[in-house]
């Protein structure tokens, strides 16, 4: 990689879902000579590690909480965590200013705001990394600047809501934190502070392409100089620039792809297996998971589905027993996701709509089922349907609840529907438009390069 071009602190919400993102930029970054020190804010310490393949090194500082606290203990107590967080972060960055490559810039994750503060007031040039796309922070935008007032009772007077550049959005449309006062106090509250101070960050990132979003893409660029420089996925299922860039795992954190699953995939059809995966935070209710599992087998297609050690227990008795001996459907703990997708036995996935498992799934070419849970995840779901026109998204009742009809309906409405056509033509268009954004020259390749040239 020769002479190191600087060295740039990364500072991530210590979920997987940002943290993910976070690592593909620095990936990326590292490999034009910079150095890059990723962050990460846990109760537990782990010592300092260097990946052998990107000049990357994790470390860790304290976020406050006690090691026999749950994990999710910072979510439910943002004080003690920003408080806590911004004290050790400080501590960090004043250290390493005295180090022989003392950093230059810090990319922070809006979700944590008090990372700018830190960071200006420590000298450094500070960037804000949206991890999820503008179609729904702009929405937390909206909230912050008061030009949407979020309803009291989102069953009571339903609307539709307008905002620039946008679709009309329904309620069920949008995130979760924006349909009802008073729902998610302390998250939304997280959520629309990441506009707080962002006026006075130096540069805003974002993990989008500007083909994907293009008019929500100008009309913020109207308000900010804003660089997108995604799709950041594993460069092996994009541009390949980096081959070795397989997954998002850094050093010791490395996983190899689990064969039993794609051995299982090799004896399936092409575009015959359902994939069902809902991310690593969803938890269904009991009765939905049955419901999901029965909606999966109605339907008589193969089906791959991970489901998380904790969650198993809430599936019909004797359903993954079943599933095996007939050889129609496995059910694994955990699914390397990207060479799932990528595999050519995949003919639809049925998603929570996160925003990476958005992005990978387009990227890669495969429809989508959405069942939205909560964030932005309705207003991804909104847009796989009715502006992409990629997939589909599953009716519910009033209480958020899906039948196995509904699931099913809409899986063989992806697999064999009318619109299939049109679903899969649009996907492959977005898809090789996502790898020419990240590719040399690209619109995503170009702001990178340009960002790069403002940190060397």
């Amino acid at each position: 990689m020769g002479k190191t071009k600087g060295h740039v602190l990364f500072f991530p919400y210590p979920l997987q879902g940002h943290i993910n993102p976070m690592i593909q930029l620095g990936k990326r970054l590292s490999r034009k000579g910079l150095t890059v020190t990723l962050i990460i804010a846990s109760k537990d310490h782990r010592e300092p590690y260097t990946d052998d393949d990107y000049s990357i090194t994790v470390q860790t500082i304290h976020d406050g909480f006690l090691p026999h606290e749950h994990p999710h203990a910072k979510f439910n107590d943002f004080e003690r965590f920003n408080t806590s967080t911004a004290r050790t972060l400080a501590d960090f960055i004043s250290r390493e200013k005295l180090s022989d490559n003392p950093p230059k810039a810090m990319i922070y994750d809006p979700f944590v705001p008090f990372g700018l503060d830190v960071a200006k007031e420590l000298g450094l040039y500070v960037v804000a990394y949206f991890t999820q796309p503008w179609l729904a922070s702009l929405i937390y935008y909206h909230i912050n600047e008061g030009t949407y007032d979020v309803p009291i009772d989102r069953y009571e007077n339903p609307i539709l809501a307008s905002f620039p550049a946008f679709p009309l959005l329904s309620q069920n449309d949008l995130p979760s934190f924006a349909c009802e006062k008073g729902s998610y106090p302390l998250i939304f509250n997280c959520v629309v502070s990441q506009f707080s101070n962002l006026r006075r960050a130096d540069c805003i990132l974002c993990n989008t392409f500007d083909q994907l979003e293009p008019k929500v893409v100008k009309w913020m660029n109207d308000q900010w100089p804003v660089k997108n420089i995604g799709p950041v996925i594993p460069s092996k299922f994009l541009d390949n620039r980096l081959p070795e860039d397989k997954d998002y795992d850094l050093g010791d954190f490395k996983t190899e792809p689990d064969e039993s699953v794609l051995s299982w995939l090799e004896n399936k059809p092409a575009k015959s297996v359902v994939y069902v995966a809902f991310g690593t935070l969803v938890a269904l209710s009991e009765k939905q998971m049955k419901e999901t599992a029965m909606a999966i087998r109605q339907t008589g297609y193969n089906f791959l589905w991970s489901v998380r050690e904790s969650e198993r227990s809430k599936l019909p008795s004797g359903f993954i027993e079943e599933a095996l001996e007939k050889d129609c459907g496995l059910v694994a703990k955990w699914v390397p996701q990207l060479e799932v997708l990528a595999h050519e036995s995949i003919g639809c996935f049925v998603t929570h709509c996160g925003w990476n498992s958005t992005l990978e799934a387009l990227c890669l070419g495969v429809p989508l089922v959405g069942m939205p849970q909560w964030t932005d995840q309705p207003t991804n779901a909104k847009f796989i349907e009715d502006v992409w026109k990629i997939g589909v998204r599953v009716k519910t009742d009033g209480e958020g609840f899906t039948s196995k009809e509904e699931i099913a309906r809409r899986v063989v409405e992806v697999m064999e529907g009318e619109r299939v056509k049109e679903m899969r033509k649009n996907v492959e268009r977005l898809k090789v438009l996502a790898r020419e954004a990240i590719s040399e020259g690209g619109s995503s390749d170009k702001n990178i390069d340009e960002f790069f040239a403002l940190l060397s």
